[in-house]
């Protein structure tokens, strides 16, 4: 163990890359990171389990690794690590996605901003080096994350053609392109009830297959649902007028929980669940015809800095039009002022916090800026017509 914690400090002097220690799923130690304590708790979640080495690509807060040890105990997570410069839009995300308070933006763009730029294949290699150094495993990054270069384009060439004459034989084709377009159709336009109509018929037709993404039928079902959901929220939920930030974690969140499940049929239930939620939340947010281009470029400004302290001037800057023209556009457009909106998406991230998180009242007030916890829960309250702590008990652990 003494070993391993010597060799974070030692690996983090030499290459400026975050590193941490976990025995089993335990946080032992890290080097490199701005505070004390487990630095990867969503990370991990989503590491775990997998083959050693493995890499987790996020949408917006950069590469991670992770590295078991020859003792099949312990393990290393790496990360972020990331290949082009470090924007003020990155700081941000990577705040989001932690959940920290934007007070903290300046000590966390200086973390971000000291850890060395990596090209994909930099942080591969150096995971693969990783494996050799406590494994005595050689691996090339070909044979340990499926990345192909010419000497691999035969082999999957040789693998196409045995899997298509298989499909052939089984009579079974990939029929699933018409039943994405269709479903991805309805969950844009928020149309609830004709998608549960759907869903319904089409889980009971054989003429949806889906092609092998892997070897188990477990992991197939993973892969396809991890699949399915990227393009419900990427090409359908987006689209369709749901938050770009909040889409993203839906998105994370719905994977994490898949991960989690240990049955097809667990996940079978979850896959039909994921679309009817993205649809109510399209329904729930779907943009009148009438929303012009310029509010809803204002609407998605203050979507993308809803845990900061934004004011009003800050949105009558963003778009460049004059506060009383902008105001009287809100109230046609939306039905609302410009402050009255801010509260209202302040008060749904933090539904999806109660909902979706531990943290406490104290902390979501702070990370959405209320300028009190009692503030938080009178507006709350107010708005929602229960308590936060009421709306946690009653909707942990359930499907709106």
């Amino acid at each position: 163990m003494e070993n391993y914690q010597n060799f974070c400090e030692i690996f983090y002097a030499a290459h400026y890359l975050p590193i941490a220690l976990y025995e089993g799923e335990r946080f032992v130690c890290a080097s490199g990171f701005y505070e004390e304590g487990n630095p990867y708790p969503f990370v991990f979640s989503r590491l775990t389990g997998r083959k050693s080495p493995s890499v987790y690509v996020s949408s917006d807060t950069g590469y991670y690794g992770l590295v078991r040890c020859g003792d099949g105990l312990h393990a290393f997570v790496l990360g972020p690590a990331y290949s082009t410069p470090v924007t003020a839009e990155f700081i941000r995300s990577y705040i989001r996605k932690n959940t920290l308070s934007i007070s903290r933006y300046e000590e966390i763009a200086s973390f971000l901003r000291s850890i060395p730029q990596y090209t994909y294949n930099q942080f591969l290699n150096l995971l693969v080096f990783l494996h050799y150094t406590f494994t005595g495993q050689k691996l090339d990054i070909g044979q340990a994350f499926g990345i192909t270069d010419t000497q691999f384009q035969d082999v999957i060439g040789q693998r196409h053609i045995q899997q298509s004459f298989q499909e052939w034989e089984e009579h079974r084709q990939h029929g699933t392109y018409h039943f994405e377009q269709q479903m991805l159709a309805l969950i844009r336009d928020g149309n609830v009830e004709q998608l549960e109509q759907f869903l319904l018929a089409a889980a009971n037709s054989p003429r949806i297959q889906e092609g092998k993404l892997a070897e188990t039928p477990l992991r197939q079902a993973k892969n396809i649902f991890i699949g399915l959901t990227t393009m419900v929220g990427k090409d359908a939920a987006i689209p369709g007028g749901l938050d770009i930030e909040q889409t993203y974690r839906l998105i994370d969140t719905y994977i994490q929980e898949c991960e989690k499940l240990q049955s097809e049929d667990a996940i079978k239930n979850l896959q039909y669940n994921m679309p009817m939620d993205f649809a109510r939340r399209v329904a729930q947010q779907k943009l009148p015809a009438r929303i012009s281009r310029e509010v809803y470029a204002c609407m998605q400004f203050i979507g993308s800095h809803i845990n900061e302290a934004v004011q009003v001037e800050d949105i009558v800057a963003f778009s460049g039009m004059s506060r009383a023209y902008l105001f009287k556009r809100f109230h046609q457009e939306l039905g609302m002022g410009i402050s009255a909106y801010i509260l209202q998406c302040r008060l749904r991230e933090a539904k999806f916090l109660l909902r979706y998180t531990n943290k406490s009242l104290g902390e979501i007030s702070s990370y959405l800026c209320f300028s009190s916890q009692s503030h938080f829960q009178t507006q709350f309250k107010k708005n929602i017509g229960q308590t936060p702590a009421q709306y946690r008990k009653r909707r942990q652990g359930r499907k709106e």
